[in-house]
């Protein structure tokens, strides 16, 4: 099995990550630990003056943020220790030295490992979300094991990640009461649970099982799986249309990860179905709910299988389900060895992951798929912050990226992403220069070594390289030696198979759109708890206003959005010879030789996906005869 490489043997050169990971670096940077803690102190009633944040971490999901910040944090440390920048390791490390004592000292004053941060209800029952769930009391609940999950995993990564000084205490004192308590359910019970969100605490418990053996945490684990759900969602058509997919997504990661906690068992008979449950599901999302950039969905939701074209809106595309979809491509990969996974996880990377922080920092919800909208981040100061779902993952996808690109197996070194970037294995440093725009990769090393490197789809001399039935070029470099590669891109078609009418453009891995300006921007509709989505889509000088229905599709489309072919021309002539309608000039790439459907000729720029952060876009546009 590939094994992904450790944050601290990895360095990246690449400009565009580079300003990615420092603007999330400030938002890490710009965390009071004293506000963290804040909501946990209160539950167990030790005294603060100080506020939690605001949004949603000031409420009953509170904890969920401030776990994936525990998790981004401990990833940070990890790269630091080998980028060489001590005083932003040393700050960093203080941080959470501060956060795991005071996470310790809300265990050892409730005496029994659980931790909170939500608003307290009941001051002498600090579970009672957690009894509403079990139908032992009343009142108010929102997702409970969905944030205690992210608490739980936080800890896993500041003591596997970073080895903080009483990380692995802390974490394992939370995961006992996570045992102690769900190994006493029936199943009845159980089924009430497992039927609101809980994020992946079956992913952390198998993870817990394989770093201390504790037959307990393997149990409870277990408690979490759903095959029989699994089944149904698999069995056939249609039957993860109205799903919850980031409430999914999750489940089907930590089925798979059970995969690696039997192998530790010496359980092997469970192994191989939960591959293969993983991989279907994979497949099915990929196949039917995933537009070119990687993104899932609408409005957080599944649709009907293949609804890509009928589904377009301003709410689609949640982040969290591309941070979710990156997590189980890369445990895929590891255990199957298939190119497919990297291919998606390339895709999201560049595309629906380098655009969802801002120009200025912050984080996206929704990422539109509908031609007209646009893009809108949550503040770049903690202080002022909604703390979204997807703003906790957000801290962590910019922080994690740099194990996306290397792995391991023996003494070979696996090149998957071409990210400009330094990594170290074992003795050799390894130097890997990838310039897309001009067609140039080197790959450099210290010592004798062999490397494998990935050959992307979408190289257009890519059968001169390597046969087509092949994903990876063995290369065998001299200590000093660098091998060079010159390529080109290709311009891909693509089209959503509900309207193939629908069609828009790939330059090599960079989803490329159509800017359209930011006429009435900033006008919002609600679109869930504190999320907000345009109102208002713009295509040229056409514009509606659409209303938005927690999780019902409200699909507008505008006769701008129609181009005409000329005549004599096909939509399968087109389809076959598109790149004559492709110029490029200084460098920039047009849709020229169409008309409008005012019959004007359009000449349309087309510009990468990922960098409309300010800035309406069209990605697909209908194209007819």
């Amino acid at each position: 099995m590939k094994t992904v490489f450790d944050l601290s043997k990895v360095k990246i050169t690449d400009e565009r990550w580079k300003a990615c990971a420092d603007k999330n670096a400030l938002f890490l940077d710009g965390m009071d630990p004293e506000r963290v803690l804040s909501g946990f102190r209160r539950t167990c009633k030790i005294e603060t003056d100080t506020e939690p944040y605001g949004g949603w971490e000031n409420s009953l999901i509170a904890g969920h943020g401030v776990g994936h910040y525990f998790s981004a944090i401990a990833m940070r440390i990890a790269y630091l220790k080998g980028a060489g920048n001590s005083a932003e390791l040393e700050k960093s490390i203080s941080k959470a030295n501060t956060i795991i004592k005071g996470l310790k000292e809300c265990q050892e004053k409730l005496g029994n490992g659980f931790l909170s941060a939500a608003t307290v209800q009941d001051e002498d029952n600090p579970y009672i979300q957690f009894d509403i769930l079990e139908g032992k009391a009343e009142g108010n609940q929102w997702v409970p094991w969905y944030a205690l999950h992210k608490v739980l995993q936080g800890l896993i990564d500041l003591w596997t990640y970073a080895d903080i000084y009483g990380a692995r205490d802390a974490a394992l004192a939370l995961a006992d009461w996570v045992t102690d308590r769900v190994l006493t359910w029936d199943e009845e019970t159980r089924k009430k649970v497992l039927s609101v969100e809980y994020g992946g605490m079956n992913d952390s418990l198998y993870q817990v099982y394989i770093l201390t053996g504790k037959k307990e945490y393997l149990e409870a684990a277990k408690v979490f799986d759903e095959p029989d759900l699994y089944a149904r969602l698999l069995g056939f058509k249609n039957r993860m249309r109205g799903v919850h997919a980031n409430a999914t997504i999750p489940k089907i990661l930590g089925y798979l990860q059970g995969a690696l906690a039997f192998e530790k068992a010496g359980l092997t008979e469970e192994i191989s179905t939960r591959i293969e449950v993983a991989e279907r599901f994979w497949d099915t999302v990929i196949r039917n709910q995933t537009y070119a950039t990687g993104g899932v969905g609408d409005m957080e939701h599944f649709f009907t299988d293949g609804l890509l074209d009928g589904s377009r809106t301003q709410c689609n595309a949640e982040s969290c389900c591309c941070y979710n979809m990156l997590k189980l491509s890369q445990l895929l990969f590891r255990l199957t060895g298939k190119n497919k996974y990297l291919d998606y996880i390339e895709r999201t990377l560049w595309n629906a992951k380098l655009g969802s922080i801002g120009p200025n920092g912050g984080y996206t919800y929704f990422n539109p798929m509908a031609t007209g909208y646009y893009r809108l981040y949550s503040p770049a100061s903690p202080a002022d912050n909604p703390f979204w779902c997807c703003v906790g993952t957000g801290m962590e996808d910019f922080a994690k990226f740099p194990d996306q690109i290397y792995y391991s197996e023996g003494n070979t070194l696996y090149i998957t992403q071409w990210i400009s970037s330094e990594a170290v294995l074992e003795n050799s440093r390894y130097q890997l220069d990838a310039d897309l725009e001009k067609g140039r990769l080197t790959v450099r090393s210290s010592a004798d070594s062999r490397v494998k490197l990935r050959i992307p789809k979408w190289i257009k001399n890519r059968e001169q390289i390597l046969p087509d039935s092949e994903d990876f070029l063995d290369i065998t470099l001299s200590a000093g030696d660098a091998f060079e590669l010159q390529f080109e891109m290709k311009m891909t078609l693509m089209e959503l198979p509900d309207e193939p009418s629908a069609k828009g453009f790939m330059y090599g891995p960079f989803v490329l759109c159509v800017p359209l300006g930011n006429d009435k921007w900033g006008i919002t509709e609600n679109a869930g708890i504190e999320v907000v989505a345009p109102a208002w889509k713009v295509v040229f000088d056409a514009s509606v206003k659409s209303n938005i229905n927690y999780g019902k599709t409200q699909r507008a489309v505008l006769d701008r959005e129609y181009l005409t072919l000329p005549e004599g021309e096909t939509e399968e002539s087109f389809s076959h010879d598109f790149e004559k309608h492709i110029r490029k000039e200084n460098g920039r790439f047009y849709l020229t030789g169409l008309s409008d459907c005012r019959g004007n000729k359009a000449d349309l720029p087309l510009l990468p996906y990922y960098d409309m952060g300010n800035t309406r876009y069209g990605i697909y546009w209908y194209i007819n005869a």
